[in-house]
């Protein structure tokens, strides 16, 4: 007993769950297949066909009222339209007002032409776009060929009019009938009717079929109207032209459709309905009914046997979740504990191998992109000390040719603290008193170089003092001041370095009222800094670096800002975090 309730427990989740429910639910379907499914299919072919093919006949009619209103709207222009068309005699103004309000009073009616024996016409929303004579023109002579009856044209392909509404000849249908006909043919006129296929549109649109079911309207073998879809052209001519057939069942892209049509003899036109055989279920609410209890019933039975049965699979997927929670807020030292060799114990097995990769992966990530960070950074320090060395010792050599020795003593004692703070005992992150004493040594280098043409002040409280900020964050952009400021100005330059506190951000600011920086230039070295990658090795060295430098140390939200006027004054302000 205990050997086959452990090979139970081994067996497959998937078999477990197979077996419970064809168990409870096949046999209650099959029973009811056998039984009930021939009157189902029975009643369900038979009220669908029914209702298809009222709805069939419905719209036939509704089409053939429609063209019977249009034509006794043709009778009284036709009827009112006899004599020679002259101004003198009040008939032209007569028949321009009457054609006009019935255009008004039917918008679908795309344009109306009264073409005479004499070739003279009256044309409402229409023009004529040949002198060819319209005794000539195929929709003319049809209309005498019916002789006084109504007749139907599908396209207006050829014709020497044209209506004003710049309706494609696809798009309508014209209507055309004769009147005055006589032996002598001096009194015949032809009165000719263009309708928009969205009457058409607008019918069939009142009228349900299911919910893929569809009408369309033939004329012979030419369609005058069909709804958008890949199906009606597929749908052989002679499934619908057999007369006497109560439809045809036919099989589309391997769906099958039943199809059923009405003639009329009025109009020569087919109204055809297309209906998936699956929708014949529509509306048969008895058989709903006793299928949904049927349904309900194998439902509940299942769910009852797939609790039972499924329990021993569903309680360690439910542990496996919220060990994979646990993994998501961060615990990588959650492990599957099981015995088991269904899937389940496999699931559970490749779970702790893939957690186990995974806390690897994240630690050689995280080593990977700390050396990759310390790198970064002292590549860009090694780029900045040279820079500014090179500058200093260009100062010294300068002042020793110009003044002598002891003012080069001074200038090195301050060029020997600059170094101390520079190299700071190979650290990277130094006190911002630290980094404010490095400028002044700067500034006081500078100083004596350009005398009064040189002006600053230093404003960064002292409440600031003990905030740790990158070494040498400063400098760099002072000397920017200087050599792209201060220097291009032939007036005496005010160097102004100051901070403020933001939040938990702090913002030092080098403001200086030098050359400026013209609105291009400033443009191109705000692209460099968002894009580094887009920049020259030679060009924006001071800002692009520095900007480089703080977003690897503190990330994106942190940088440079730069602002400038030509002839006016640069800013540039640094964001730092306050802690």
């Amino acid at each position: 007993m205990m050997h086959m309730i452990s090979k139970a427990r081994d067996l497959k989740f998937r078999d477990k769950l197979t077996f419970s429910t064809l168990m409870v639910a096949l046999i209650p379907l099959l029973i009811f297949s056998m039984l009930v499914g021939p009157i189902i299919f029975q009643e369900i072919k038979m009220n669908s066909v029914q209702l298809t093919r009222q709805m069939v006949m419905q719209t036939s009619e509704s089409l053939d009222i429609y063209i019977g209103t249009i034509e006794k709207l043709m009778d009284f222009v036709g009827e009112g339209s006899d004599g020679i068309l002259t101004d003198h005699t009040g008939q032209m103004k007569r028949l321009e007002e009457m054609t006009a309000a019935i255009l008004q009073a039917y918008p679908e009616i795309a344009g109306i032409t009264i073409a005479y024996s004499d070739d003279s016409y009256l044309g409402e929303g229409m023009t004529r776009i040949s002198r060819d004579r319209f005794a000539d023109e195929s929709w003319y002579q049809y209309a005498i060929e019916k002789e006084g009856q109504l007749g139907i044209i599908g396209n207006a392909l050829g014709r020497n009019v044209v209506n004003n509404l710049n309706e494609s000849s696809d798009s309508i249908f014209s209507l055309v009938k004769a009147f005055g006909i006589d032996d002598t043919g001096d009194g015949c006129r032809v009165v000719l009717f263009d309708i928009r296929h969205n009457m058409i549109e607008q019918l069939i649109e009142r009228v349900s079929i299911g919910e893929e079911g569809f009408l369309y309207v033939v004329d012979g073998n030419d369609i005058v109207y069909t709804p958008t879809n890949d199906i009606v052209y597929r749908i052989d001519k002679e499934c619908y032209q057999k007369e006497g057939e109560d439809g045809n069942e036919i099989i589309i892209q391997g769906k099958n459709y039943f199809v059923t049509n009405c003639y009329s003899p009025y109009s020569g036109w087919r109204t055809i309905g297309v209906v998936p055989q699956n929708e014949f279920s529509a509306g048969m609410n008895f058989i709903y009914r006793m299928f949904a209890i049927c349904v309900l019933t194998c439902i509940v039975l299942a769910v009852f046997a797939s609790v039972k049965v499924s329990a021993t699979a569903t309680q360690p997927i439910l542990r496996l979740c919220k060990l994979m929670e646990e993994v998501e807020a961060g615990d990588f030292s959650v492990r599957v504990d099981t015995k088991r060799r269904d899937e389940i114990g496999i699931l559970g097995t490749s779970f702790n191998h893939m957690i186990e990769k995974i806390n690897e992966l994240i630690n050689e990530l995280y080593v990977e992109k700390q050396h990759r960070l310390e790198a970064q950074l002292k590549s860009l320090q090694e780029q900045i000390k040279p820079h500014f060395l090179y500058n200093t010792l260009d100062t010294i050599s300068w002042l020793a040719r110009e003044h002598g020795a002891m003012d080069v003593v001074g200038l090195v004692d301050v060029l020997t603290n600059m170094f101390r703070v520079g190299l700071s005992s190979g650290r990277d992150y130094i006190m911002l008193r630290e980094e404010k004493k490095q400028v002044v040594n700067y500034l006081y280098i500078q100083k004596v170089r350009y005398g009064e043409r040189l002006q600053y002040e230093i404003k960064i409280p002292e409440e600031y003092d003990e905030i740790l900020v990158p070494k040498l964050i400063l400098q760099p952009l002072v000397e920017n001041a200087i050599y792209h400021g201060v220097k291009k100005k032939r007036a005496t330059g005010r160097i102004s370095i100051d901070a403020r506190a933001d939040g938990q951000k702090i913002y030092l600011r080098i403001r200086d009222d030098g050359a400026g920086i013209s609105a291009d230039r400033l443009a191109e070295i705000r692209e460099w800094m968002e894009h580094p990658e887009n920049r020259e090795k030679s060009d924006g060295f001071g800002l692009s670096y520095m900007e480089e430098r703080i977003k690897l140390t503190y990330g994106a939200e942190y940088g440079i800002k730069i602002d400038s006027q030509e002839g006016e004054f640069t800013e540039v302000a640094i964001c730092l975090p306050l802690s």
